[in-house]
């Protein structure tokens, strides 16, 4: 008897996961669900990670290739081309007025008087001076 109340209990568990299953799911099948999520992975609407957030639309380009190139080399050869997050902001290039024998005797003396904190171990200090 009690195995027969097992067996029932068992099958009973087996049809209410079932019908919650087909409930969660709308009442559709798990192929529809699976072809609606192909067709939103298609469509590009499908967001599997944080980094599609939020989602936009293709735009299509109005430039050649050639003139992507072309941009991108001036924009490398004015100093503009941010490769890394640490070059933000980009802050242009000014040309020095000192020789480099200038600026080497600039920072000895800086290092000799304990201004120049090489090692970072006086962080924050103030180089204004």
């Amino acid at each position: 008897m009690n195995t027969k109340l097992r067996i029932k209990q068992a099958l009973t568990s087996v049809v209410l996961l079932v019908a919650a299953g087909a409930a969660l799911a709308g009442g559709k099948t798990r192929a529809e669900v699976h072809a609606e999520a192909v067709q939103a992975r298609a469509d590009g609407v499908l967001n599997i990670v944080d980094a599609h957030y939020p989602v936009m639309p293709a735009q299509p380009s109005t430039l050649t290739r050639a003139d992507v190139v072309a941009a991108t080399r001036q924009a490398r050869a004015n100093g503009e081309l941010d490769y890394t997050e640490t070059d933000y902001p980009h802050i242009a290039a000014v040309p020095s007025t000192l020789t480099r024998a200038q600026v080497r005797a600039v920072a000895v003396a800086a290092r000799a008087s304990g201004a120049l904190d090489v090692t970072e171990t006086g962080y924050p200090q103030d180089y204004s001076k």
